[in-house]
């Protein structure tokens, strides 16, 4: 079974990414599709409209931790951008950083995981290569138990990476739906036809950038051509860093490189690899273009995760030459 998703993990994880991304788009569209336009008011309000306004299954899966970490992290957004102008951008900023920074033993975990996978290819190849012409029920057995025993030398879990991406879901989404609402308004119809409009809890009025650009926006509803390049810019720069931080992540590690042909290894797997990144790409790029908060937290987002991609790689090197000074240590010494 481990063997079955490590065979066919390329398909399987391009194949959640997209339940993700279709989850994502409709998760946070509770009541009727208007939810992530709801501004924030109390707690104990958000919760009793969760409840009245949900809508079956999606809600109580997805929107419940969604909503629990939501306000939290609006809060905070929220009383970093007061404490800096009433910026709406250092409130983004800065609440990225930290909330990147408390989950990163999540996104350490999955880029470690997928540096172990590069890991063990040579090797894992070498066994498929050995039992491929084998069909018999004892060769496959053999070939299972020494596939686990692989796994079991480099502590790799192939569909321990599917638990990360879950554990992963909450938290996009409490920033996606901060980035959303956090500054959204609500107007109510009061006796004799007079409407008052009500603003976020959160709301930060100081929604430019260098006084100039406007965050409140998107491409397709700025009035003035600097606003709309300066979502298109933000939006491509997003895409760019994407493709960038998926290529390098991809990038053999220098122990592998110095292994014989191991830069012909998996070409079918990274062609399928490349093929989902640009079909993500595309899809988060297009998404950018509706919300230039939404480019710009994503812009962050991924400038901090080239860091941490970096860190993980270096650390995950360090422990690779670890184990090869253990294995050929003789036994017996200390």
């Amino acid at each position: 079974m481990t063997n079955f998703f490590y065979r066919n993990r390329i398909k399987i994880i391009f194949v959640v990414l997209l339940a993700f991304l279709l989850v994502s788009l409709t998760s946070c569209r509770f009541d009727s599709g208007t939810w992530n336009q709801k501004i924030y008011t109390t707690y104990g309000q958000e919760w009793v409209d969760l409840w009245n306004n949900g809508s079956g299954f999606f809600n109580a899966l997805f929107a419940w931790p969604v909503n629990l970490l939501s306000y939290p992290i609006a809060l905070l957004c929220s009383s970093i951008g007061k404490g800096l102008g009433n910026s709406f951008f250092w409130g983004i900023f800065f609440t990225t950083l930290i909330v990147r920074t408390l989950a990163w033993p999540i996104y350490a975990k999955q880029n470690s995981m997928s540096l172990k996978m590069q890991m063990i290819q040579p090797e894992m190849e070498k066994i498929q290569k050995k039992y491929g012409q084998r069909k018999d029920p004892q060769s496959q057995q053999q070939m299972q138990a020494e596939t686990m025993k692989l796994y079991k030398k480099y502590k790799v879990n192939p569909i321990g990476c599917f638990g990360t991406m879950f554990l992963q879901f909450p938290i996009f989404m409490s920033m996606y739906e901060v980035v959303q609402r956090i500054n959204k308004t609500a107007t109510t119809t009061i006796a004799n036809g007079i409407s008052v409009t009500y603003q976020s809890t959160f709301a930060l009025s100081n929604t430019k950038l260098f006084g100039y650009f406007e965050l409140d926006t998107s491409f397709f509803a700025a009035t003035e051509l600097h606003n709309k390049m300066f979502a298109l810019v933000v939006a491509l720069l997003f895409g760019v860093l994407q493709i960038l931080q998926q290529k390098i992540s991809s990038r053999p590690p220098k122990y592998m490189k110095k292994r014989p042909n191991a830069n012909k290894n998996g070409q079918d797997s990274a062609k399928q690899m490349r093929m989902m990144m640009y079909v993500m790409t595309f899809m988060f790029v297009f998404m950018s273009l509706s919300s230039t908060s939404l480019a710009i937290y994503w812009l962050i987002g991924a400038l901090y995760q080239m860091l941490q991609s970096q860190i993980g790689r270096i650390m995950n090197e360090r422990k690779y030459y670890k184990l090869q000074e253990q294995e050929i240590k003789p036994r017996g010494t200390f």
